[in-house]
């Protein structure tokens, strides 16, 4: 990896363990060497966690849910 800006593209396939062995090593590799990174990937992963949490708390009303279905039924291809 030779730029933090690749290795913040690929944060969310490392932590779902979705990336081929040699990108996951060579990303690893940053990290050692780059601590504003781990510090990126850290606070990627809190709040994702957070928000995952939150989220399945969270029952949306049904005219919501509606109006959202309705919406990518008509705006996404």
């Amino acid at each position: 990896m030779t730029c933090c800006r690749e290795c913040i593209d690929l944060l969310h396939d490392y932590l779902e363990g979705e990336l081929d062995p040699q990108t996951h090593s060579r990303l690893e590799e940053h990290f050692a060497d780059c601590p504003p990174c781990v510090a990126f990937l850290n606070t990627y992963k809190t709040t994702t966690n957070l928000t995952r949490s939150a989220l399945a708390n969270i029952e949306m009303p049904e005219l919501i849910q509606a109006k959202l279905k309705e919406f990518l039924k008509n705006n996404v291809k």
